[in-house]
């Protein structure tokens, strides 16, 4: 897929290639091949996969923890990206981040800050400015062994955003949290956004991922198989029928017709009519089952469906090249 750099991207891969060489059993592994990302300013990409897809090789590789075999990567316009300048505008957010539990949340952040050469007032400031951002205020001289894993990652976050930094990567921000946390995490992220700052999302919480990006790319054996908005992608398919007086019977025939009950909540209950099938037809079939009609919705496909679907493709594919 040839591209052209976009002068208005802030994270920008061009035919990007990272061969392991020798990583298994002796043979080569091609982890990245062609990769071309253009990740906008103050947007939300969500960066998806399943495990092995190249998603940790393409960080490392934007943190300049490794180096590519080929291809180039800009950010922020340099293509030089261990500069001090570069360094300072990406906050780091990784998986099961460790820090350790002796220390206070303050602590943890005076220390990180320090790494990036803050001192003084200066630091102090920062400090206060990403704790209150995250909303650990009342928690910031608690020592981390008193934090619940939502506490953690919220202190993970202000250590990302200890620099101020343009960019942040953050790979698996929610895993492992509790509906609360996920939501209090998600409005923090959304609020980032909101101020003008460029979040690059990996995750397997795909329905987290829905909710907050602008843009996503799946990721597949090292390629880019889909990418683009939320609403570009996510298609609308079937068609969605609220009805009620369903018998089992009732039911049953209407399986048979294709049409299935997609969410039962009493009496109520919602059908779902398969793409190209006829909803005036379905209707009619309710209708001969003497089911009361409450509303008809187009059904958009979930992210997760869409995931799915491209990678079930993608994996059959490289089945069928073997």
């Amino acid at each position: 897929m040839e591209r052209h750099q976009s002068v208005s991207a802030v994270i920008e891969t061009l035919n990007l290639n990272k061969i392991y060489e020798g990583a298994f059993r002796g043979q080569d592994v091609h982890a990245l091949k062609d990769l071309n990302l253009a990740i906008k300013p103050g947007e939300i990409f969500g960066y998806l996969g399943p495990n092995g897809s190249g998603k940790t090789t393409t960080i490392k590789l934007l943190l300049g923890l490794i180096f590519p075999t080929s291809g180039t990567i800009t950010i922020m316009g340099s293509r030089d990206i261990s500069s001090a300048k570069v360094k300072r505008n990406i906050g780091y957010l990784p998986e099961g981040a460790y820090y350790p539990d002796f220390l206070r949340g303050e602590e943890i952040l005076r220390y990180y800050g320090k790494l990036y050469g803050l001192r003084g007032a200066d630091l102090e400031k920062r400090i206060d400015a990403a704790i209150e951002l995250v909303g650990m205020t009342h928690a910031r001289k608690r020592l981390l062994r008193g934090y619940s894993k939502g506490m953690r990652q919220r202190i993970g976050l202000a250590q990302a955003l200890i620099s101020d930094p343009q960019i942040l990567i953050l790979d698996e921000p929610t895993t492992g949290l509790d509906p609360i946390a996920r939501k209090e995490i998600r409005d923090i992220l959304a609020n980032l956004r909101n101020q003008g700052k460029t979040l690059l999302i990996s995750s397997h919480e795909l329905l987290e991922v829905e909710l907050i990006s602008d843009r996503v790319g799946i990721l597949f054996d090292g390629v880019v198989q889909t990418m683009g908005t939320i609403e570009e992608l996510l298609t609308e398919r079937e068609m969605s029928i609220e009805v009620s007086g369903a018998s089992e019977e009732a039911l049953t025939r209407l399986s048979g017709k294709g049409i299935s009950v997609e969410d039962y909540t009493g009496e109520k209950m919602k059908l779902r009519v398969p793409k190209g099938q006829s909803v005036y037809d379905t209707l009619e079939l309710c209708k001969a089952e003497q089911l009361t009609i409450i509303s008809i919705a187009p059904r958009r496909e979930t992210l997760e469906e869409l995931f799915v679907r491209v990678v079930g493709a993608a994996e059959a594919e490289r089945r069928q090249a073997v």
